[in-house]
């Protein structure tokens, strides 16, 4: 049997989602072997999963994909207004999910699909 590449998560647009998402994560990079980049990638998953919860509120679907040199992060909503990452305040204690993506990926972006976006990070490995 062929070792799994990528996993999938769909979920309601529920708080519990986020940690639901942290959790396939790191398993997902425990089964890969990528330990170095686990804290990494769930950082990045937890982001992109509390965004859609926070933002779209539309049931959305996490994607994770093993690529050769890279994990890619794709989480698709429903709605159809583009992300956008601000810098915070030191003091400011919301808008740091993009901020945060921004450092720990290789690349990151959105796309409009029909019927919503998805937003995708990647992390090179």
């Amino acid at each position: 049997m062929p070792p799994v590449t990528e996993t999938t998560l769909r979920s309601a647009p529920q708080t519990e989602a986020v940690e639901q998402a942290r959790r396939l994560s790191a398993r997902m990079m425990r089964a890969w072997s990528l330990l170095d980049q686990e804290e990494t990638v769930t950082a990045i998953v937890a982001e992109l999963v509390a965004n859609a919860v926070r933002h779209a509120g539309t049931p959305l679907e996490l994607r994770l994909a093993r690529q050769r040199d890279q994990v890619r992060v794709e989480v698709r909503d429903r709605a159809v207004e583009m992300p956008r990452m601000s810098v915070p305040e030191l003091e400011d204690e919301q808008h740091r999910g993009l901020f945060i993506v921004d450092c720990y990926a290789t690349a990151w972006g959105a796309d409009p699909v029909v019927g919503g976006k998805v937003v995708w990070a990647e992390v090179r490995v």
